[in-house]
């Protein structure tokens, strides 16, 4: 089902201050877009550091959304977020803290 670029956005906007794991993340995007989705941990190489790094550092998840139909609205996302030091009840791994989208 075709989403606007407004609920899209406000799609978006409602995961900033929430707790997730890779695999609520990954389930909540595939849900909501109707298409397997799977984020990219682009600071991934920061886990493997030597632990120089800041721990007060937003970490950078990407992903995209494209489709075959032309009415849909592909575009480039980031969610920014701040690892967990330990697990939380729900499973939860890491904050999301900002999401940033570029759209085609």
């Amino acid at each position: 089902m075709k989403k606007s670029r407004k609920e899209i956005i406000a799609f978006l906007e409602k995961l900033v201050y929430g707790r997730e794991s890779m695999e609520s993340l990954n389930a909540k995007l595939t849900e909501f877009f109707g298409k397997k989705i799977e984020v990219c941990n682009v600071s991934q190489s920061r886990d493997e550091s030597d632990g120089d790094e800041d721990d007060l550092t937003d970490w950078n998840l990407m992903f995209a959304f494209e489709s075959e139909d032309e009415d849909d609205n592909p575009f480039d996302g980031d969610i920014y977020m701040l690892p967990m030091r330990c697990e939380g009840h729900d499973g939860s791994t890491m904050f999301i803290t900002e999401v940033g989208y570029e759209f085609m």
